[in-house]
């Protein structure tokens, strides 16, 4: 979904779920937006999604649209996800 579908889907659907997404540790930022069963990414040029460095900045471009409140979400990648465990266990034995 493209920034000025957004906007016209928000005319018709105010109440529809905006999320931030965090990536990778917070490397980066994209947009999820959910209406009903449907899940869309906000998309940049070529349709692929609109990247954000930080998550004001995104907050920011959210509320020029007229949205004052958005939800925010970690995604682990899966690398960070099954090294957590690894590394907490080798924290611990160096701790004891």
């Amino acid at each position: 979904m493209k920034m000025t579908e957004l906007h016209h889907h928000l005319e018709q659907h105010p109440a529809t779920d905006i999320q931030i997404q965090s990536h990778h540790e917070g490397v980066y930022f994209t947009v999820e937006i959910s209406h009903g069963e449907a899940n869309y990414r906000l998309q940049g040029q070529k349709g692929k999604p609109l990247v954000f460095r930080d998550e004001e900045t995104a907050r920011d471009m959210l509320q020029q649209l007229g949205v004052q409140q958005v939800k925010s979400r970690r995604i682990l990648s899966r690398l960070s996800a099954l090294a957590q465990p690894v590394m907490n266990q080798g924290w611990r034995a160096q701790i004891a």
